[in-house]
């Protein structure tokens, strides 16, 4: 009876053991398909194959090499969320007492996905960025000095893209550029890499090209209003400074997450080096002179009316084929450390017509606002983040005179309501936190209630968001929600806009 029991329980002993070994190994699956889904979703949605060779690569890493050993492997986007690559890991486990019952392996599978939430394009859902005035308020173009004269009556939206020079203040409303905090005191968020716009070029297109409205800083003088004429570049400092700027295009290679494989396509060189130079006479779109009294600070700067890139378009890149690009705006260079201006610009990208451009999770907009109600576009949110949180994050809002209100517009099929947010600022002289409200203030009596200082806006999407589409009438694209800015008085206003949807970009996710 002793040899009959023990018999039985060594066989019981081997059948955990044999359980056990399975476990250790469908578990070492488990985390070799973790890996793998998470190697290669961030080449989603654009690059299906690469993300499938990444996720098998990095498998393979982990010690389950497809077609080896009876090892499967598969890696595919997602049939409903593109955005979403799910992994299967699957192969045999030896035995070790089962093979006394004739059974000599265990098939282990194992499952993940991971999800990849792009960085949410901003400020455009148009081949076009940062474009507020190219006609004058009778819609004639003509007194525009370029060859381009068809793409001089693109729409306004409301803004032209702006970056402040490395010697400038965080306070002036570009949180990343300026490398001062008050006196000379650093900006802790000094970032010496700029601004990122992306450009989306379509499949099929062999003669996309990038074109940036001007370019150079050329600075001009204020209008009858006390708004800066043209484009408004100005110095913020001292006059006559030389400004530095510097424009280069990149091939992302469908990783918008990492620069760190980008490859250089082309920079602007040294073009707009060391510009210190001032409109003494132009006229633009009908506003009137450039120049303020005598000079404009810069009696001794050269006149830039013959600039050939002042209020025209200058080409950065032409013959792009379809892929992902990035247009990377600098004033980092030595040159800037002791000059504090802003330049501003517009980007296009040229094609097949179906191109984009757009900010790339943070831009600064330059806004130069009359009184009334001013609508910006603000970033597009796609229906698959239905249930999770849209951040907006506004750096300096507000420097306008007068009073001024600023609400969320939020897309729906049969127009545009006002979302309801909950916000927190971390200085400044307004509240700072509020929930459920429609409406924040940003300024009052000429004042900015968050002079220097971040707003945080919060805004849960509905797990139905999206349902029934995100099209209001009048767009052209679905999901793009706006600013709606109301103020009593026109104004210059510089300000940092970040969106995210909240929480980790890349992410395993249930299914």
């Amino acid at each position: 009876m002793v040899g009959l029991f023990l018999s039985l329980l060594m066989a019981v002993v081997g059948l955990a053991i044999d359980v056990a070994w399975y476990q250790v190994n469908v578990d070492r699956m488990q985390r070799a398909a973790d890996a793998a889904a998470l190697a290669g979703v961030v080449y989603l949605p654009a690059n299906a194959s690469g993300a499938r060779t990444a996720a098998l690569n990095e498998a393979a890493k982990n010690g389950y090499t497809n077609g080896t050993g009876g090892v499967v492997v598969t890696a595919a986007a997602g049939a409903i969320n593109n955005k979403i690559l799910d992994v299967t890991v699957s192969g045999p486990v030896r035995t070790f007492f089962a093979r006394l019952l004739g059974i000599s392996i265990f098939n282990g599978s194992r499952d993940a996905h991971a999800e990849f939430i792009l960085p949410v394009p901003m400020g455009s859902p148009q081949d076009y960025y940062g474009i507020y005035k190219l006609c004058d308020s009778t819609g004639s173009c003509s007194s525009v000095r370029d060859a381009r004269e068809s793409e001089d009556s693109l729409a306004s939206q409301g803004f032209w893209g702006g970056v402040i020079t490395r010697g400038g203040q965080h306070s002036n409303g570009d949180a990343y550029s300026p490398f001062f905090n008050g006196g000379s005191t650093q900006n802790t968020e000094y970032d010496a890499n700029g601004y990122s716009y992306d450009v989306e070029i379509p499949r099929g297109v062999t003669n996309g090209a990038v074109w940036i409205f001007d370019a150079t800083f050329c600075a001009v003088g204020h209008g009858s209003t006390g708004t800066y004429l043209g484009t408004g570049d100005h110095w913020i400092g001292p006059g006559g400074q030389p400004v530095t700027l510097q424009y280069r295009l990149w091939d992302t290679l469908a990783t918008p997450y990492t620069t760190a494989d980008d490859v250089l396509v082309t920079d602007s060189g040294s073009t707009f080096f060391n510009l210190n130079q001032v409109d003494k006479g132009s006229r633009f779109r009908g506003d009137g002179n450039y120049a303020d009294g005598a000079g404009y600070g810069g009696g001794t700067s050269a006149d830039c009316q013959s600039d050939p890139y002042h209020n025209r378009w200058y080409r950065l890149a032409s013959g792009l084929g379809e892929g992902t690009y990035r247009i990377q705006v600098t004033t980092s260079d030595p040159s800037n450390s002791n000059t504090s201006a802003e330049n501003m610009f517009g980007l296009e990208v040229t094609g097949s017509g179906n191109e984009r451009v757009y900010g790339q999770s943070r831009m600064v907009a330059y806004a130069n606002v009359a009184s009334g109600s001013s609508v910006f576009y603000l970033a597009q949110v796609d229906p698959v983040h239905a249930g999770k949180t849209l951040e907006i994050r506004l750096f300096d809002p507000g420097d306008v005179g007068g009073d001024a209100t600023l609400r969320i517009k939020r897309p729906t099929p049969t127009g545009y309501v006002y979302a309801t947010f909950s916000f927190a600022a971390n200085g400044g002289t307004g509240p700072q936190s509020g929930s459920n409200v429609t409406l924040l203030q940003t300024a009052s009596g000429g004042s900015t209630l968050y002079n220097n200082a971040w707003v945080t806006i919060s805004i849960p999407l509905p797990t139905n968001y999206g349902q029934g589409g995100l099209t209001p009438p009048g767009e052209t694209e679905p999901g793009w929600w706006k600013i709606e800015y109301q103020i009593t008085a026109a104004g210059n206003d510089t300000t940092t806009w970040e969106v995210n949807i909240r929480g980790n970009p890349v992410h395993l996710v249930l299914q």
